[in-house]
């Protein structure tokens, strides 16, 4: 798609939009810094784009993939929900993987993974205002 850029104030970082033409759908990442690439190049599967911003003093890091429509309202999507039915068991380990790795290292427990809806997503939209 193609690269928008713009500025998240309240984190001080980027958010990187991709967009195609003939679709009505949204591509972000939301939380990037050291960027890459610059408003209007043209991006495919697999291109870096920047890194995830880093969040506190011992080097964690953090970005948010939104897959979404715009309008007069907006609809956050769950992008696990978006994947090719062949890659959906690859990526519900990884991302189980990394929600148990993340746990034993913060030494507790944070996720319950019952609760979800796809692999990493506690709902399958949401209305963001």
């Amino acid at each position: 798609g193609t690269v928008l850029i713009g500025t998240i104030e309240h984190t001080k970082d980027w958010g990187i939009t991709l967009i195609k033409d003939d679709s009505p759908w949204f591509v972000s990442l939301e939380h990037v810094v050291d960027l890459t690439v610059k408003e209007g190049d043209v991006v495919k599967a697999g291109d870096i784009v920047g890194k995830a911003a880093p969040r506190v003093a011992d080097g964690i890091a953090m970005v948010e993939l939104a897959v979404w429509t715009g309008g007069a309202a907006i609809y956050k999507y769950c992008p696990f929900d978006f994947l090719e039915e062949s890659l959906k068991p690859v990526y519900k380990t990884k991302l189980n993987r990394l929600a148990s790795d993340w746990e034993e290292f913060v030494g507790k427990n944070i996720y319950d993974e019952n609760t979800w809806v796809s692999p990493g997503c506690l709902v399958d939209r949401i209305l963001e205002n």
